[in-house]
């Protein structure tokens, strides 16, 4: 998943967020090293949760990949934090959800696009910050393709040709010369 791709969606399409989107590697630098102004949103990979292998004879798995939008809002309008809890959750809610659930990024073999995996409240909220938390994820699906190819000598020519099995006479005997062109 990347990353990047993901946070162009987002600026572009949840415009609550002012275009304060941003990257993180991990949710203790979003949240300790939070430098854009509420509200705005740090995307933070997850997990990758790999399926069984579906095919016998190769490499067939749906692997489920999921990523966090960590929001930060804005709590100093109300010292109690109602506000940022619930009007300004339910507004970045409805923007993210606009911007991710359904899409299905190009660069990426999915069926169907993102869902909505899970959200809440994030660490102790103060006077001054609020941060939420909504995860999203997608079933990608990885087959041998993606995977270490061996190296082989191309086919160029086949030669064949048919004997009777008694006598060891030949009936026929063919060429399919130039298979690369």
């Amino acid at each position: 998943m990347n990353i990047d791709t993901i946070i162009r969606q987002i600026r572009a399409n949840a415009p609550i967020f002012n275009g304060n989107v941003a990257g993180a590697a991990e949710y203790a630098l979003a949240q300790d090293q939070a430098w854009m102004p509420g509200p705005s949103g740090y995307v933070v990979p997850l997990d990758d949760e790999p399926g069984p292998n579906l095919n016998l004879t190769g490499l067939q798995q749906v692997v489920t990949e999921t990523f966090m939008v960590m929001c930060l809002l804005d709590n100093s309008t109300d010292r109690r934090g109602q506000a940022a809890a619930t009007i300004a959750v339910n507004d970045v809610k409805a923007a993210l959800f606009s911007a991710v659930l359904n899409w299905r990024p190009d660069d990426i073999n999915a069926a169907q696009g993102f869902r909505y995996a899970r959200g809440g409240l994030v660490g102790e909220p103060n006077r001054a910050r609020l941060w939420w938390q909504f995860d999203f994820s997608i079933d990608v699906t990885i087959t041998g393709a993606e995977g270490f190819q061996i190296p082989t000598t191309p086919l160029n020519e086949v030669q064949a040709s048919i004997t009777d099995q008694a006598s060891g006479n030949p009936f026929a005997s063919f060429a399919a010369p130039n298979l690369q062109k």
